[in-house]
């Protein structure tokens, strides 16, 4: 009977073994992250035309000698204090050690990733955050597709200055008064302020709703069509006559001159509004195309980012199996070669 006891207490886990393990996979992998995001550095030239050429697959590997060294010795120390059970002891150190990875966001298993990516983040942020920050690269490819509608059409620029008609105070309050809104002194004005308007709408529409976006431009050429068309209509001769008459106490020659100083002032203003116009949406039609580059350049980082990220996964796939392996087997050798030292002490 206590013999039974005696194996039944010899087989109990020794957590405080593991918790060592896992101090020291902590401790030789920040070690190692160390060294390197020094490696990361060295292999980094900005001076020439691939400056990070190599350096996403050094970083895997590295990465992956890291986790299993780390495991290693923490599974070693493990099953040597234990002094028992090393397979297990070494597995659970591995686990453990897993799990305090994921709660710190990664600093055991993505240390050295992490280090060198963000090192070598200003110069391809692609190839330098290869596991920890591929999801932010996939992240901003997408977003990109948003934010390349606002680079594009962010030039835009409609220039809204105008020389204000020169009509004395009773024409101007007759053309008031007559409620025609072609004839209003301020309506050039209006469309261009409004053109402007539009497309500063269309932009923020773009940012929000990107896969709307040739809805979104194909809009916005209409209602600049629109202005354009409304500028290039003849101006009523007869409405603006009847206006100066009821409203002016102008005689009818006076009326007949200034209906038609009026008319030939609002037709050069129209031409300009409407070249204005013209060129806004010729400007528009190039942007449009220049989306499309960025909107495709986008998609195509995402995809890239995407592969890298499903690559560089599978690969801490194979490493944190092979570290489970190699935790197992280093727990082991730990508790054989405690006994050895036992064994060499009683003797």
């Amino acid at each position: 009977m206590e013999i039974t006891n005696e194996l039944r207490a010899v087989k109990k886990v020794s957590w405080g073994s593991i918790i060592g393990g896992v101090i020291t996979v902590l401790a030789i992998s920040l070690l190692l992250s160390t060294l390197g995001t020094s490696l990361g550095f060295a292999i980094v030239d900005p001076t020439s035309n691939d400056p990070v050429n190599g350096a996403g697959t050094t970083v895997v590997i590295w990465s992956a000698i890291s986790i299993i060294v780390s495991l290693a010795a923490g599974a070693f120390v493990a099953g040597h204090l234990a002094g028992n059970d090393g397979l297990i002891h070494g597995f659970l150190v591995w686990a453990t050690a897993l799990l305090v990875a994921a709660v710190l966001g990664g600093i055991v298993l993505g240390g050295t990733i992490k280090a060198t990516g963000n090192a070598l983040g200003s110069i391809a942020s692609a190839t330098g955050s290869v596991v920890s920050g591929a999801g932010s690269v996939v992240g901003g490819g997408i977003k990109g597709v948003a934010n390349a509608g606002q680079q594009a059409f962010a030039e835009l620029n409609l220039d809204t200055k105008l020389q204000p008609e020169q009509l004395e105070d009773n024409v101007v309050a007759a053309l008031r008064k007559s409620k025609i809104e072609t004839l209003q002194p301020e309506y050039m004005q209006q469309q261009l302020d409004g053109a402007k308007n539009d497309i500063g709408e269309a932009v923020k529409q773009l940012a929000v709703n990107p896969d709307n976006s040739d809805t979104v431009i194909q809009g916005l050429v209409d209602r600049l069509k629109k202005r354009g068309e409304s500028l290039t209509q003849d101006v009523d001769r007869d409405s603006l006559t009847t206006a100066l008459n009821q409203n002016t106490d102008m005689t009818p020659a006076e009326v007949n001159k200034t209906v038609d100083n009026i008319i030939v002032a609002k037709q050069k203003t129209a031409q300009l509004v409407n070249q204005r116009l013209n060129d806004m949406q010729s400007k528009i039609e190039q942007a449009k195309q220049r989306y499309a580059e960025l909107k495709q350049k986008a998609r195509e980082q995402a995809a890239a980012a995407a592969d890298v990220l499903a690559r560089s996964a599978l690969w801490s796939f194979f490493a944190l199996l092979a570290g489970a392996v190699v935790s197992a087997l280093a727990g082991l050798w730990g508790v054989k070669r405690g006994r050895h030292h036992v064994s060499s002490v009683t003797h």
